[in-house]
């Protein structure tokens, strides 16, 4: 198996425990009651968005830039607005605008890394 497939693998996985994540109506029972400590200071959506849009940007291949981003940009409000209909859980616009933030870092942090890569292989 080449990088690139595990990379994908990997992606398709962390969408997959994202997704479980975001649509659980309590996604601490899945960690026993653990839940984020402060120190992420609520920036949750942030990080996981970062990573999710660092991992899909670095495995790209065939399909536009701008199609991944549509596409992770719809993913991200899908899942507020099934948050809505799930008991306990509510449509949060901080966390629509983190997500939509933490892809941007992401997808521009692996565009910076493709960048240096290339740098490096001149």
């Amino acid at each position: 198996m080449n990088w690139l497939r595990f990379l994908h693998f990997i992606t398709a996985c962390y969408a997959v425990f994202l997704t479980l994540l975001l649509w659980l109506p309590n996604p601490k029972e899945l960690f026993y009651g653990w839940q984020p400590s402060e120190r992420t200071g609520g920036y949750s959506h942030l990080i996981t968005f970062m990573l999710l849009g660092f991992l899909v940007e670095l495995g790209r291949r065939k399909k536009s830039q701008l199609f991944w981003i549509v596409l992770l940009l719809l993913y991200a409000f899908l899942t507020e607005i099934v948050q809505e209909i799930l008991p306990i859980r509510t449509f949060e616009w901080h966390d629509i605008i983190q997500d939509f933030c933490g892809l941007t870092v992401g997808l521009g942090f692996a565009v910076f890394c493709r960048f240096v890569a290339a740098k490096i292989k001149k």
